[in-house]
């Protein structure tokens, strides 16, 4: 069985870290980076689906876009010069690349690609083409074109791709045709103003030659650049791509939902980890108790202790008594910040647990406004009509009755009972002497509802009537309204012996833990002992406590209806 006081002791001694206690911190660490991602990771993946099936849904009803490029491979600047003065010709700089590249979508070439094709000019339909020199340095600039067509099928892509080269350079021919048939005229007129005399012969002759020669260019024009591959039809469209934009959106989503998950984490308030509620009550947990679906369990009419709680609970009572020392009688107050967080639920069991190790426990019920701890013992309301004309705390407090003629048994020599054991001159029966020693639990309740019950709690009366109840029980467990919901607990907190604070985690949360610590400090003589943390559920999980668990079962603690002594299950020991 887990001790957590044996824990807590081990704890206190030794204060100097050894390597296990800092590679484990480490741990810690670790998983505290990771416990955003843990506790909303459905909330991250959530988003990356939608993100990842939202942008694949839109992706796949947008229009879709083929694209086809060729290269032109450029040998002369202007083919039209080159007939003037071919050996001007040179490679095109980067600069002669740039021009070219902006008369190829000129405004000539594009009608004349519009009318081949026979598509509406300035219709999207028609396409666009954008043209770009290769890349290349300053100091060795290419000499080639990439013509790049986009349009909404693949083979008009591809024909617009071809059809723009094949117009450009049909325009650079035609320039240098109609160049070479202009200095072919030139010069038959400069042959006819020459005269035929031997004087002439070799002129003449050099100028019928060079006639000749641009009448031949005139025919066959050269364009000075060539294509050097034809533009295909692409297979699949270039956009949109759905399954390429749903990835990329998935992972965005991803990283949108993790920095969610870590400003979700900042806002939540809330208690969640056994280290949470330890650094912000500033005191150790003393046990922790699973969150389970019935945290009051009733077994044939009385009370019993749900299997998750039996080791939580009776760890708790160990713990107390290390704390205790060798004190017999102890008070112990059990509190809570607020409403909901199950203080009355561990009184319930911790006087269980106190009486299965054979003690005498009296329950108070101090609660003076809403008290709950008769009806999770299963004695109220189908016997208040007839144990409550005998008074409770409010009546005793007000010296109207007695504190044996007021306190109820509940659990007696192993015996649940519902109807007080009397002797014949109406006193309550004292506990047996000899033999085997037997645990029994009576509860003292709250009476009656009162309107101010600061008064009668801060009373002398109470004090009195504490110091009576630990003269006659082992243990008197007081359970108390909240300490930040009403003032009424204030005045117990230096009237017991120790105080056991409750805490739920996921209700609790730092601003009540800080107010409550406040409150505390104002009270210096109250003996806090530490803190339950309640309510731990998978999630809640870490360092230290990961491995929690004992599987018992459905075995519950009862003391079972005709038993001399309270026994208690096999399993359940």
């Amino acid at each position: 069985m887990c001790i957590c006081g044996q824990w807590l002791m081990m704890n206190s001694v030794n204060k100097t870290p050894t390597t296990e206690t800092a590679s484990a911190q480490e741990t810690v660490d670790l998983r505290a980076l990771m416990r955003p991602l843990r506790r909303w990771k459905w909330v991250v993946v959530l988003i990356a689906v939608i993100a990842s099936a939202g942008t694949y849904f839109l992706s796949s009803r947008l229009p879709k876009h083929y694209v086809s490029s060729t290269r032109v491979y450029v040998e002369v600047v202007d083919p039209a010069a080159a007939v003037e003065s071919p050996q001007l010709s040179t490679t095109p700089t980067a600069q002669d690349m740039q021009d070219l590249a902006s008369l190829f979508t000129a405004q000539a070439v594009t009608a004349a690609v519009d009318k081949k094709l026979a598509l509406p000019i300035g219709s999207a339909k028609a396409g666009s083409v954008s043209v770009t020199p290769l890349e290349g340095t300053n100091s060795t600039p290419t000499s080639f074109l990439v013509v790049t067509a986009t349009a909404d099928s693949g083979s008009l892509a591809a024909r617009l791709a071809n059809t723009y080269v094949a117009e450009f350079l049909a325009a650079r021919r035609s320039a240098q045709a109609a160049e070479a048939t202009s200095y072919a005229n030139a010069t038959r007129q400069e042959l006819g103003t020459l005269l035929n005399t031997p004087a002439n012969a070799a002129q003449r002759q050099a100028l019928i030659t060079q006639e000749s020669q641009l009448k031949t260019l005139a025919l066959n024009p050269s364009a000075g650049a060539e294509q050097t591959n034809p533009a295909v039809v692409p297979s699949s469209p270039s956009s949109p791509k759905p399954v390429r934009n749903a990835i990329l959106a998935g992972l965005v989503g991803l990283l949108l939902g993790v920095g969610l998950a870590f400003g979700l984490e900042l806002l939540d308030r809330r208690l969640l980890r056994i280290s949470d509620v330890e650094k912000m009550y500033r005191m150790p947990v003393l046990t922790v108790l699973p969150h389970t679906r019935k945290p009051v369990l009733m077994r044939d009419g009385y009370a019993a202790i749900p299997a998750d709680f039996i080791e939580p609970m009776r760890s708790l009572r160990v713990s107390l008594e290390l704390a205790f020392g060798d004190r017999r009688q102890r008070t112990l107050l059990v509190a809570s910040a607020v409403p909901g967080e199950g203080k009355s639920t561990v009184v319930r069991d911790l006087a269980l647990v106190y009486a299965e190790a054979g003690m005498s426990v009296l329950i108070i019920d101090a609660d003076l406004r809403q008290p709950s701890i008769a009806r999770i013992l299963g004695v109220e309301p189908e016997t208040k009509s007839l144990l409550w004309p005998q008074p409770g705390l409010a009546q005793v407090l007000r010296n109207e009755v007695s504190l044996a003629a007021a306190a109820l048994p509940i659990l007696r020599f192993g015996i649940p009972t519902r109807t007080p054991s009397v002797n014949t001159n109406g006193t309550r029966e004292p506990p047996s002497v000899g033999g085997p020693r037997q645990g029994s639990i009576e509860l003292l309740d709250y009476g009656e509802r009162v309107a101010n019950p600061v008064a009668l709690l801060a009373s002398a009366a109470m004090g009195s009537t504490l110091a009576a109840a630990a003269g006659r029980y082992d243990t008197i467990i007081v359970d108390s309204a909240p300490l930040l919901a009403v003032a009424d607990t204030v005045p117990l907190l230096g009237m017991v012996d120790g105080v056991v604070l409750v805490a739920r985690l996921g209700l609790s949360t730092r601003e009540s833990a800080d107010r409550l610590w406040a409150l505390l400090e104002r009270v210096p003589a109250g003996n806090l002992m530490g803190v339950v943390a309640n309510g731990m559920r998978g999630t809640y999980l870490d360092g230290g406590y990961g491995s929690y668990g004992y599987g018992y079962g459905d075995q519950v603690f009862t003391a079972p209806a005709g038993a001399v002594t309270p026994e208690v299950p096999p399993a359940a020991r």
